[in-house]
């Protein structure tokens, strides 16, 4: 029996985060995440459309065909890897229309990343303190997460969100576990877009502190907005 994933949407953009910001990237966001982020800009529970692999698979070849060329395609959500069983039917077939396969992830379900990780391309992982998943700690599957996408030598990034209320100590953790596992894994510093309940970004001082601060442990790091919101596009 095919397995059946809920997608909200599916539509060509720009990459607005992250390393590879400004590439043309087809986005398929699914329904759903495991985590409640204080700072989410996305209605991932919003509404959906249920597809099976064969009918995402001919949607998506058919917008490469008519909006391509792309650089990627992005999985993301909500977070994606919840869909696993899907992905596991979907990837394969995926990967052959051309573009990469990008994962954006939470980086908190490593099980799921272990099935799907022979057809993604690239990762781009946040890390989730405590202060913005308003929860416990993620910070064991983080570890194993990361540790696995480095050892697969995938092309890998890691993103933290930063708020005027980012805790310092949770910052520190999140450099030191970078570095513990690959201190050239590049490191995306991302000021927060202003929504919701979340209406005030880092001031100057605190980006160039933390950004001195992450540059103690990680070689490559890059303060980089949320370019998408800027430009007023998806």
């Amino acid at each position: 029996m095919s397995e059946i994933a809920r997608i909200i949407e599916i539509f060509p953009s720009i990459q607005g985060e992250g390393v590879y910001v400004g590439q043309p990237h087809l986005f398929v966001r699914f329904w759903n995440c495991n985590l409640a982020c204080a700072y989410c800009d996305t209605d991932y529970k919003g509404p959906y459309q249920e597809y099976s692999a064969q009918q995402l698979l001919a949607e998506t070849q058919a917008l490469m065909s008519k909006e391509g060329p792309f650089h990627a395609m992005s999985l993301t959500g909500g977070e994606p890897l919840l869909w696993w069983k899907f992905l596991k039917e979907f990837l394969p077939s995926a990967k052959q229309l051309g573009p990469q396969i990008y994962l954006e992830t939470n980086g908190t379900l490593p099980d799921a990343l272990r099935v799907v990780l022979p057809w993604i391309g690239i990762v781009a992982m946040d890390i989730k303190p405590p202060s913005a998943t308003r929860d416990q700690g993620v910070w064991e599957s983080h570890e194993v997460f990361l540790r696995m996408a480095a050892e697969a030598g995938k092309d890998l990034f890691v993103k933290i969100v930063l708020t005027k209320e980012t805790v310092e100590d949770e910052l520190e953790r999140a450099f030191r576990l970078i570095s513990a596992v690959d201190r050239r894994i590049p490191l995306v510093l991302q000021p927060v877009t202003p929504w919701g309940a979340v209406l005030d970004k880092p001031e100057q001082e605190q980006l160039n502190r933390w950004r001195v601060s992450a540059r103690r442990h990680c070689a490559d790091v890059r303060v980089i907005p949320q370019v998408h919101r800027i430009l007023g596009v998806r």
